[in-house]
């Protein structure tokens, strides 16, 4: 029996873990760690806040409890010359033994902490309870914060006259308003606030070292009054002491563009590495370039927000920076400026000089690749050739061509037989730095960064039930309007689709049905747009979400010419160069969210939402737009394909190949980190798909119609364990799902998960490439 196998690889995992005393390398003198305690009265400073000043912390947990990288380490024999137990040391954690010290340290740290956070009363105790017996000490940090102080009001002292202007016309963007919790933190970032402020207004040299604040905390209620001092720049004069003087205010003079920039071979001496460049004047910049200049000189110009004679602008140069990264022809980017020392323009403007240091990227690229597969959860085998140029058309433009075979065998339904699939096909894409419409949008593009994608692609798809092929040319723009904002738009998205042959049962299975369509050879005509929020690229270890919403139209437009043209038919559709095309309106939501607790242990969590209505001359979602569930990706306890819609059972089919025009899923997985590559995961997924409108299959329609009354009911929920190999690049995951709700049972006994024995129709293997989300 299964469990008899669970029950004895749980027996041994507990024998490594915990057969090792926790305190088996803890000196006689010497206490482990066992416990950090933090007992809080401030209820708006969380303990995650606090436990941040803790200088010293207790092993590392898994699932709150297992020591597992400690009992690693306790493995390891005495003898430390030995390879093995050297290993055992390296992958495992030493003991965190207690360190009166460090405890110190953490309540003197808490203070200063909770005195910035406006708790200037707070008073922290710490308590260390010692089991001798076991060699084992628990730290117990006790806060009695007291009342947290406000900001009453706040006032300002320029000595600069200069730049008065510019602070008391921003007093109303300020974050210190009144009312305000007293924070620090706050404080420092209205300083960074104002700092960028002022550079963005031309003052290139001012700094946040300028602007300090003085409190007073004596007027009573709790109450702090602020006072916000600008201090004038600072110059040294040898031999004297340093002058005070007034904010200066720059102007750009130059800017030099340094195209094939070596950074190592200028740390020697730059201006004679720089000297051998050749020098081409461009409008009003200047272009100096290496062994050759081989793209177009406005393609600089065109990424550039750095203007000669304008002011110092910090949101230029940084808008400069993204906008030249983005043109994939540098491997780096830096933006420099040299202050003209002794040199200012009639208006008493100091003068910089740019320098904008392009170190050049290679153009053009060629890739093989042979990998293993996964289409969720089905394994197979994989060979591509790809080309990438960079700079096709000497303007930045990037052409990717690519051409892929794969082969993979899936699970038919009896879960002792396989069949095989076969897919070839190729693309050719062509990204354009501009937005290439009819009417000139400049300040678009240097704003937003937007990209023109041209794009074709041919694919072959051998099934058992069906083969197909699909032929498609898009045009497309996208967009950044902000760092973590990106926006795609295809107002042309066009596919034709040939269904040669379909399996003779499953045409006699879907013949009286709308489904039958699905199976037809149609025309889509489609335009789409897409809007993804993500703080990944900025997270590092820190939590992070991730937001992406889809909506998708088609038919619309040619419907209206094709009804003219069609208007004399005697069908009852239309069709467009002999084929029925598809009219259907789609929107599904993908929402994310990433915690990461420490370096070992993190939870990513996962929403999903979609649904598709066909209407008009197609009256079912074409097969390639319709959802399914299941797989690696998705619900990993049913195979891919393989759950709903709703409550549905399919008997007659030999493969899965359910498809519906809703989903809603729901997923959860924590995740742990074990030793060297290998990492674990406990995962819970739940959800289902369902048909939107009747489809003519009364066993369908009874089972897979969406309703509210229902829909809750027919919910599929599956839980699992998973390992994985993170080589940074890739990583592979197995993970292994078990049904503990499945709604094609009869309802009362579609809790699966310990009410009955779990068989092995009841699990499901998925190995795939990439974490699931």
């Amino acid at each position: 029996m299964l469990n008899k196998y669970v029950i004895l690889v749980s027996c041994v995992v507990l024998i490594v873990s915990f057969g090792c005393r926790s305190t088996k390398y803890v000196p006689d003198d010497a206490y482990l760690l066992n416990k950090v305690e933090i007992e809080n009265e401030a209820k708006d400073i969380s303990k995650e806040e606090l436990n941040y000043y803790i200088r010293q912390k207790e092993n590392i947990k898994i699932l709150g409890f297992w020591r597992f990288h400690l009992g690693l380490y306790n493995m390891s024999g005495k003898d430390e010359s030995k390879g093995f137990n050297k290993w055992l040391r390296r992958i495992g954690e030493e003991p965190a033994l207690y360190d009166d010290l460090l405890k110190q340290k953490s309540n003197e740290q808490l203070g200063i902490f909770l005195n910035n956070k406006g708790y200037f009363n707070a008073e922290v105790k710490d308590t260390v309870i010692y089991s001798s017996k076991k060699k084992k000490a628990k730290v117990r940090y006790t806060i009695k914060s007291g009342e947290r102080y406000s900001l009453n009001k706040l006032s300002y002292r320029v000595e600069d006259n200069t730049i008065k202007p510019h602070i008391y016309t921003d007093t109303i963007n300020t974050l210190l308003k009144e009312g305000v919790p007293f924070d620090a933190d706050l404080h420092d970032d209205e300083r960074k606030r104002i700092t960028r402020k002022m550079r963005n207004e031309g003052y290139y040299g001012f700094r946040k070292e300028y602007l300090y604040f003085v409190a007073d905390s004596s007027i009573g209620n709790y109450q702090v009054n602020d006072s916000l001092i600008v201090i004038k720049d600072r110059i040294q004069v040898a031999g004297k002491q340093d002058s005070l003087i007034n904010h200066l205010k720059y102007k750009i003079k130059d800017v030099y563009f340094l195209v094939g920039f070596d950074p190592q071979k200028a740390l020697r001496n730059e201006s004679d590495y720089t000297s051998r460049f050749d020098t081409i004047k461009y409008e009003e910049y200047n272009i100096v370039y290496g062994d050759n200049l081989s793209f177009r000189a406005d393609v600089l110009i065109n990424s550039n927000y750095i203007i000669p004679g304008q002011y110092y602008n910090l949101e230029s140069v940084e808008k400069t920076q993204s906008l030249l990264s983005d043109l994939q022809l540098f491997r780096f980017v830096n933006i420099r400026f040299k202050p003209l020392e002794g040199h200012v323009d009639k208006d008493g403007n100091g003068l910089l000089e740019c320098y904008i240091q392009l170190s050049s990227s290679k153009v053009q690229s060629y890739t093989f690749e042979i990998e293993g597969t996964n289409s969720s959860g089905n394994l197979g085998a994989a060979g591509s050739v790809g080309y990438k140029h960079k700079n096709f058309l000497r303007g930045g433009e990037v052409f990717d061509m690519r051409f892929r075979t794969a082969g993979e065998s899936q699970v038919m339904r009896d879960n002792k037989s396989n069949f095989h699939t076969l897919e070839v096909g190729g693309d050719a894409s062509l990204s354009i730095p501009k937005f290439m419409i009819p009417f000139k949008v400049e300040n678009f593009r240097k704003r937003y960064n937007p990209r023109t994608n041209f794009s074709l692609a041919y694919n072959y798809q051998r099934r058992p039930d069906y083969t197909r092929t699909i032929a498609s040319a898009r045009l497309g723009y996208n967009w950044k309007s902000s760092p973590l904002v990106t926006h795609y738009l295809a107002p042309i998205d066009l596919s034709v689709v040939n269904v040669p042959v379909i399996d003779p049962n499953f045409a006699d299975l879907i013949e009286n049905t709308f489904l039958k369509y699905s199976y037809e050879d149609h025309f889509i005509s489609s335009t789409s747009y897409t809007f993804i929020y993500s703080e990944q690229s900025i997270a590092g270890n820190k939590n992070y979400r991730y937001f992406q919403a889809n909506l998708q139209s088609a038919g619309n437009i040619i419907d209206g010419i094709s009804t003219l043209i069609n208007s004399g038919s005697d069908k009852d559709y239309n069709e467009v160069f002999g084929i029925r095309y598809a009219q259907y309106v789609k929107a599904d939501i993908d929402w994310r969210y990433h915690i990461n607790v420490n370096k070992i242990n993190s939870f990513a969590y996962r929403i999903f939402m979609g649904a598709g209505y066909p209407y008009g001359n197609l009256n079912v979602l074409p097969f390639e737009k319709r959802y399914f569930s299941g797989g690696a990706n998705s619900i990993r306890a049913w195979p891919v394909r393989g759950l709903g819609p709703g409550s549905y059972v399919e008997k007659t089919l030999d493969y899965y190949n359910q498809t519906a025009d809703i989903k809603l899923e729901a997923n959860a997985e924590y995740r742990f980190k074990l030793f060297w590559l290998l990492e674990g995961a406990f995962f819970i997924d739940a959800g289902n798909i369902w048909t939107i409108r009747p489809s003519g299959n009364l066993e369908i329609d009874e089972a897979g119609l969406f309703k509210f009354d229902k829909f809750y009911k027919q919910i599929a929920v599956g839980v699992g364990a998973g390992t994985r190999l993170d080589f940074n690049y890739f990583v592979f995951r197995l993970d292994m799902g078990v049904k503990a709700r499945d709604p094609s049972l009869a309802p009362g006994e579609r809790w699966v998960l310990g009410t009955k024995p779990i068989k092995w129709k009841d699990m499901t293997f998925n190995f795939a490439i990439g974490y699931p989300f």
